[in-house]
């Protein structure tokens, strides 16, 4: 056969497939998705992490009244911040499971600037000295 021949249909390509509905893998399906955020923050995975936290940026634009390119400068803060590993513990992300979104990520901070635009930062936690008293 030369590479220009089509070879002989066989009709086993041809045939089409068809699916019955599966209502118990839909009840799955839907039972394991609306589950999913139940989780803690840390047992997240990432997609649903970044599905949360634009919820929680959608939340801070209507409550702080952000411009659009502030909250473009939020948002890329929080995905620079979650690539870093900054959002990934729990103790970094107060999320409610039951209500299923972040209520505060510690360290975040708003400032003002002259011109009016709201800028984000996340301050990290410095490690304090720990003084002990001297055992006697």
């Amino acid at each position: 056969m030369s590479s220009t021949e089509v070879p002989e249909e066989t009709g086993e390509v041809d045939k089409k497939e068809t699916f019955g509905e599966n209502p118990n893998l839909e009840t799955f399906l839907e039972t394991n998705a609306s589950e999913a955020f139940r989780r803690p923050w840390h047992r997240l995975e990432r997609g649903l992490r970044l599905n949360r936290l634009r919820v929680f940026i959608s939340s801070e634009k209507a409550k702080l009244n952000l411009s659009d390119p502030d909250t473009e400068y939020l948002t890329n803060l929080l995905h620079k911040s979650l690539d870093k590993k900054l959002l990934n513990s729990k103790s970094a992300v107060v999320y409610n499971s039951e209500m299923q979104e972040i209520q505060e990520i510690k360290g975040l901070v708003y400032h003002t600037t002259s011109e009016g635009r709201v800028l984000s930062q996340i301050v990290e936690k410095k490690g304090g000295i720990t003084f002990r008293k001297p055992h006697h």
